[in-house]
């Protein structure tokens, strides 16, 4: 759905004429359809592409409040 000068000159006259609703309901459809076309068109750029999502891992890390094992961080007595 692509606007046109025509629609953009009738969409400013509903705006003065106080038709609020109609140009409210009709920018969100536009909207949407605008939103969709652009993310088909990213393709895998677009950030939530699902191939773009975190992978897990199959264990978790260990939080951070549980003592650690490490011998880097372990103080010297």
């Amino acid at each position: 759905m692509n606007m046109t000068a025509n629609d953009k000159n009738l969409i400013q006259q509903m705006i003065k004429a106080g038709k609020f609703n109609a140009v409210y309901d009709l920018m969100r459809v536009y909207n949407e359809q605008k939103a969709k076309d652009i993310i088909k068109e990213m393709g895998e750029k677009y950030c939530c592409h699902p191939k773009n999502w975190v992978k897990r891992l199959d264990v978790p890390l260990p939080l951070l409040s549980e003592p650690r094992q490490s011998k880097v961080l372990r103080a010297k007595k």
